[in-house]
């Protein structure tokens, strides 16, 4: 027996937009044989609904199912996880519309709509996105709509408006949940990037690396501060420190014999002696620097700051060299709060294997830069303050020497070291940190390198600071005596320029740096313009999403609801809860109960009680309820001379407004028009 199509024909294109939009994130990343599944669906829908192909029965179903499993499989190497899960599902989203026959089907449809243009939001938590969600949720609300509708004239658009509006009235309430109930870690939290390409910094620095990432113009983190911002050339945001050399690259290193939780302090843990020497400094110094980062995603754990960082959320950890590291890879966008005080490095002590970490070289390599180096340490003699003497040594011999700073140096091949200090001395960032960092430390002075980002630039509209790629900065560390860990910076020493103006101007005011701006495309994002105020305003309102929306966690919360509430109690949250969704609901009860007694009439129901109304002020009042012959025959009674022009209208008024199939047009309805005003002379 054939089985009767229950959804209704002003609806069906809804269904097919529904499907289509909440598949379209799905089907943008992921693999091809999607794309096509979901056109041959719709294709078969289209051919059913043309009477030109019978639904696929049950067979051909069980196979698509089947095939949709072992590609998913064959895709992704499993059926779970993140990716897979969703690419599963949308493939079964899809499947599931071919076989919509009965109204239990399509809200059967139109439920998993919901749940697959959510799991957009697992990779993308961008404004654009959740309008896209929400446009995804009005189409389904449409098809809701016009699902409860009977296949008569109803409207598609029709259903559409009302969607929007059911939509509207939601938001206020959506509102309130939002900034009221406890806030517990959303379903995008999860870690959904681990085989996504990492970007950003590596764990090591060899010549040439951050040469490379500075070609990129992409964004790295942003940050906005509370308060004081420090000036340009006091933005160094660290990232990693690496202190073992090999001769070609500087890499990450613990001293030999020092635990995890000896070198590493994470929030509710034992605090290790040099944290507590930390904290000690941190409640006492005064010139501090509290601010918010919102990262992009790197697939890596460790953060950026400035120096010296005290993390304020729990979800990082503080190491003894001054960087912060993620409980997990940053996956996704990744907001943290900190807290630095500069002064703070000074109470940090360097003894044993660390200090030997610190002096270590390869054995080969550098001979001409470690005898320049021995020579600086004793000429510099056995003064207290001879280490700063031998740095102040290096850098005179930077800035005398013909150095040369440049994106694109020449290849070092043998020896590192000795061929950039005294063969081509034309380098980036990177070359100039490890050199400096070498010489100290073949002088005897305890050094490592740093690598992270330097400068930012503020959006006008806003406060906060964009740090981008190109902003991939290196510079070193020496200890000194009473003064710890101190900051020096080689490359200021060949081009203060970048430091003090950034990697623009820097490269600019170098002999090869128009050329590079040029082929980088840099040279863009300084130009003004529609395309920069265009790009001010959309990273404008991505960060304000960040920080008032996604960034909207427990903490902030907490802040919130206190300075609402005075106290932060469940009751008090209840209470609040239910005052504010009762409010909300009187409100909407009196709206719907105005619109009610504020219905709009139709053009033919305003047609008719304006000769009503006419007739009942020029003679005896008319009851309401008349029928148009009805109101014909009470015209003709009081007015005999009206009887046929009245007989005229109420036959071509039934006409016009009850003949399904031939809706009135504009001629029409000026013909109509016309029949009521002459009836009107005859009245008077």
């Amino acid at each position: 027996m054939a089985r009767i199509y229950q959804v209704p024909s002003h609806t069906r294109l809804w269904l097919a937009l529904a499907v289509v939009l909440c598949s379209l994130p799905q089907l943008v990343k992921g693999p091809l044989w999607q794309a096509g599944l979901l056109v041959l669906v719709i294709l078969i829908r289209w051919l059913v609904e043309q009477q030109r192909l019978m639904l696929p029965g049950r067979m051909v179903r069980s196979l698509l199912l089947i095939g949709a499993v072992a590609l998913t499989f064959y895709s992704f190497g499993r059926l779970y996880g993140p990716q897979a899960g969703v690419a599963l599902l949308v493939s079964l989203f899809a499947l599931k519309y071919l076989e919509v026959v009965q109204q239990r089907d399509a809200y059967v449809v139109v439920v998993l709509g919901y749940f697959v243009c959510a799991t957009a939001l697992l990779f993308s938590q961008t404004p654009g996105m959740f309008l896209y969600v929400v446009l995804c949720m009005t189409v389904l609300t449409t098809c809701l709509v016009g699902i409860n509708h009977s296949d008569t004239r109803a409207s598609g658009l029709l259903h559409g408006r009302r969607a929007v509006v059911i939509t509207l009235q939601a938001v206020p309430l959506m509102v309130v949940l939002f900034l009221l109930v406890p806030r517990v870690a959303p379903l995008w939290n999860m870690q959904v990037g681990g085989d996504k390409a990492r970007t950003g910094m590596t764990d090591s620095m060899s010549p040439g690396q951050i040469s490379e990432l500075s070609e990129s113009a992409e964004l790295a983190f942003r940050v906005d501060f509370q308060g004081d911002v420090p000036s340009r050339a006091q933005r160094y945001w660290r990232g990693l420190t690496l202190s073992h050399y090999d001769g070609r690259t500087w890499q990450q290193a613990v001293p030999q014999g020092q635990s995890e939780s000896e070198y590493l302090y994470r929030r509710g843990t034992e605090k290790p002696d040099w944290y507590q020497r930390l904290e000690s400094r941190y409640s006492s110094e005064q010139q501090r620097y509290r601010y918010q980062v919102i990262a992009e995603p790197t697939q890596r754990r460790w953060l950026f700051s400035l120096a010296v960082p005290f993390p304020l959320d729990g979800d990082m950890a503080l190491a003894k060299d001054m960087r912060l590291v993620a409980n997990q890879p940053v996956s996704q966008r990744f907001a943290y709060r900190v807290e630095s005080v500069p002064a703070a490095a000074e109470v940090i002590g360097l003894e044993g294997q660390e200090r030997q970490l610190m002096l270590s070289l390869p054995q080969d390599g550098g001979s001409r830069a470690r005898g320049l180096a021995q020579q600086w340490r004793l000429e510099s003699g056995t003064a207290a303050d001879s280490a700063r003497d031998i740095a102040q040594r290096a850098l005179r011999y930077f800035r005398e020497q013909p150095f040369h700073y440049t994106l694109r140096p020449p290849r070092l091949t043998a020896d590192p070291i000795d061929e950039f200090l005294f063969r081509t001395r034309r380098g980036f960032c990177e070359h100039y940190a490890s050199s400096f960092t070498f010489l100290m430390r073949a002088a005897g002075v305890p050094a490592r390198v740093v690598v992270g980002y330097q400068g930012g630039e503020q959006n006008e509209l806003g406060s906060h600071l964009l740090v981008r790629q190109y902003d991939a900065h290196a510079w070193s560390e020496i200890w000194l005596d009473g003064q710890g860990w101190t900051r020096v910076d080689p490359t200021g020493a060949v081009a203060p320029e970048r430091i003090e103006l950034g990697l623009r101007e820097a490269l600019e005011n170098s002999e090869d740096g128009s050329d590079v701006l040029d082929d980088l495309g840099l040279r863009r994002f300084s130009d003004g313009g529609l395309f920069a105020t265009l790009s001010q305003w959309m990273d404008y309102v991505d960060f304000r999403w960040q920080t008032w929306v996604l960034g909207y966690d427990s903490a902030f919360q907490y802040e919130l609801l206190e300075d609402l509430l005075g106290a932060v109690t469940p009751v008090r949250i209840a209470i609040a809860l239910i005052v504010a969704v009762t409010l909300l609901m009187g409100l909407y009860a009196l709206f719907l109960l105005w619109q009610s007694g504020n219905e709009k009439l139709t053009l033919m129901e305003r047609e008719y009680w304006r000769l009503h109304q006419r007739a009942s002020e020029r003679g005896r009042p008319l009851v309401a309820g008349l029928t148009p012959m009805q109101l014909c025959q009470a015209i003709s009674e009081q007015w005999p001379q009206a009887a046929v022009a009245a007989e005229n209208w109420a036959k071509y008024y039934q006409k016009l407004h009850y003949d399904p199939l031939s809706p009135p047009d504009k001629q029409q309805k000026r013909h109509l028009r016309s029949l009521r005003n002459r009836l009107y002379k005859l009245l008077d």
